[in-house]
């Protein structure tokens, strides 16, 4: 039960069906309200019928709005999922100011879209850190594969693999991960999960997701961990695992 719960909490808002799944929105990257450094970047994730129109995005500009002060963010191509999402990042033109609450004027480009983890928000706000965030993320524990996560539902099956791995790092980071199946002639899978306290989940809800992870198969994951700012942490070997397979216990 623990682990279902944890799933729960760390997933990005993933889409569900039915009463249990969000409606067709977008979800942002770092967290709505969260102290973020004045030389940050942000992702914009498009789930449903939005994944389609942020992916059309690349090329447009937003606003970041604070009192006295606006950015200009270009938004520059990011990654597709084969589960019905897509995201683009978002590259502020200039720093922000310290101490402000900045608002991303979303509206600009897509008109009532919600912001799915951020309460349903159509303009989302951060606040600035004290100053800009120039160093690498550190290791203090290397990535490492933890446990599969399998679970039957009422709209389908969740299945992930949980990795564990720890920073010396006070932004907001998250993974991007290329995924092979191994001894298949396959195109790899590359998309982003978030990273939440040591623990980034790779794999898929019910009702889609940022992976496809098929019943036993084994796979290949190389990783590269961002902070807020966009540095990255030094390269870590790829890790090998398994898929989680459904035993009689699942429900």
């Amino acid at each position: 039960m623990r682990s279902v719960v944890l799933l729960l909490v760390l997933m990005l808002a993933a889409p569900a069906a039915h009463a249990d799944c969000p409606s067709d929105g977008v979800q942002v990257f770092p967290m709505p309200g969260a102290v973020v450094p004045t030389n940050t970047r942000f992702l914009l994730e498009g789930l449903g019928a939005f994944s389609s129109r942020v992916a059309e995005l690349p090329g447009r500009v937003l606003r970041l709005q604070a009192d006295g002060h606006e950015v200009e963010v270009r938004v520059q191509r990011g990654w597709s999922s084969t589960l019905g999402r897509s995201t683009v990042v978002l590259r502020p033109s200039g720093a922000l100011k310290p101490g402000h609450v900045y608002t991303l004027r979303l509206d600009d480009v897509l008109p009532g879209a919600k912001v799915l983890n951020g309460g349903g928000s159509t303009r989302p706000e951060w606040h600035s850190g004290r100053g800009q965030d120039v160093a690498r993320p550190r290791w203090v524990e290397r990535p490492a594969v933890s446990e599969g996560l399998f679970r039957r539902t009422r709209e389908g099956t969740e299945r992930f693999v949980k990795l564990r791995m720890s920073l010396r790092e006070d932004s907001p980071s998250y993974v991007v991960v290329t995924l092979w199946r191994r001894g298949q002639d396959m195109a790899p899978q590359h998309y982003f999960t978030s990273l939440h306290d040591g623990v980034a989940l790779v794999g898929h809800h019910a009702c889609g997701g940022a992976f496809a992870l098929e019943d036993g198969k084994s796979y290949r994951a190389k990783l590269e961990v961002f902070d807020a700012a966009g540095n990255t942490a030094p390269a870590v070997p790829n890790l090998q695992f398994e898929a989680p397979v459904a035993t009689q216990e699942n429900p």
